[in-house]
């Protein structure tokens, strides 16, 4: 099986694969791979399958030598994947990804894998692979999904009573949403941005960063202003892929809140994502419910009166390539980089 495995760079050949594979997500699609490659990282794609892709994943690699006759230091990262549902095709990717993020100088390599049948499966062969889990994660633990596989006002009806008497309430306040193009409108998102930043706690990206992913999904990607009397008051960036929209970046501002204008833009959002033909909205990311303490926990009562299906990952599982690297990276710089968060009072961004 490790024979057949081959590197793909036929995007869309790949992208097809993505899109029709059950929790195939976009952080798998050649169009993540191109954007963090202006970051930093390099994207590979594997996959099983001649002439139809039957297995696959892809891999971001971002590494650096220490000295120009020295070894390099980096990481590994895979984000959702592999996209495998039998065990010989899981073990088999993942024996090509350790081998090429040791070929490419990486310290380690992190895996996330998606939900859905194969999730234990994969899992229990992370370990056999000698994969540790980590308490560490890049992306979201858990998420909420809406199901819009259904009459727009039947899923209305389903809603939190609360919820749909604040997005009436906000049409009848004067707010007014629109999908925006143009660059002013992407530096009022970003003026939102920060303005929810400084009032959550959260750190941001920076804002060439949020322009890249708006730019690089193209027609995938939506932005969703809410104003009233031309006051930009809340914002959300949504991404399509495949059958699934996703709520990626979200933010609103300190003034008139009372006109409820995030419940505007999230039901704008969840009707453009049913008019593409979506059959789910991920409303990216939900609090631990057991921990009242999770930061995110007043997001995550918002996003409750959608009244979404949670939806838990399996986590993080990390493997050292070279292991005193490896285990300098892991547990020194990346921990660093989280006491350093906590530190200053912010929580992390919600994606790699």
């Amino acid at each position: 099986m490790v024979d057949q495995v081959r590197l793909v760079e036929d995007s869309e050949e790949w992208d097809r694969f993505v899109k029709n594979f059950p929790n195939g997500s976009f952080l798998q699609s050649s169009l993540w791979g191109e954007l963090k490659s202006r970051y930093g990282w390099v994207a590979k794609r594997f996959a099983i399958g001649e002439s139809v892709v039957l297995a696959g994943v892809q891999m971001l690699i971002r590494t650096r030598s220490l000295s120009p006759l020295g070894p390099s230091v980096g990481i590994a990262y895979v984000p959702r994947g592999p996209l495998a549902v039998g065990e010989q095709e899981t073990r088999a990717l993942l024996r090509v990804v350790v081998e090429e993020a040791r070929r490419c100088g990486s310290s380690m390599l992190r895996v996330e894998p998606a939900n859905g049948t194969a999730a234990d499966l994969q899992t229990e062969i992370l370990v056999q692979e000698g994969f540790v889990a980590s308490s560490a994660f890049v992306q979201v633990p858990r998420t909420g999904m809406v199901d819009l596989d259904r009459d727009t006002q039947k899923m209305l009806k389903s809603f939190k009573s609360k919820m749909r008497y604040n997005i009436g309430l906000a049409e009848r306040r004067g707010v007014a949403v629109d999908i925006c193009t143009a660059d002013y409108s992407f530096d009022e998102f970003y003026d939102l941005t920060t303005m929810t930043a400084a009032r959550e706690g959260f750190a941001v990206h920076a804002q060439s960063y949020y322009r890249d992913v708006w730019r690089c999904f193209g027609d995938d990607a939506a932005l969703f202003i809410a104003r009233y009397k031309d006051r930009p008051l809340a914002a959300a960036m949504v991404l399509a892929f495949g059958q699934t929209a996703v709520y990626l970046y979200g933010a609103s501002s300190n003034l008139e809140r009372n006109r409820m204008a995030p419940h505007a833009v999230q039901w704008s959002a969840i009707r453009w994502a049913q008019a593409r033909g979506c059959y789910q909205y991920d409303l990216w990311g939900m609090a631990n419910p057991q921990d009242p303490n999770d930061p995110m926990f007043g997001v995550h009562r918002f996003k409750l009166g959608f009244k979404p299906t949670i939806r838990n990952y399996p986590g993080a599982y990390d493997r050292s390539i070279q292991k005193v690297r490896g285990w300098a990276l892991s547990v020194g710089v990346l921990r660093a980089r989280s006491m350093l968060n906590r530190w200053r009072g912010r929580r992390p961004a919600l994606s790699v």
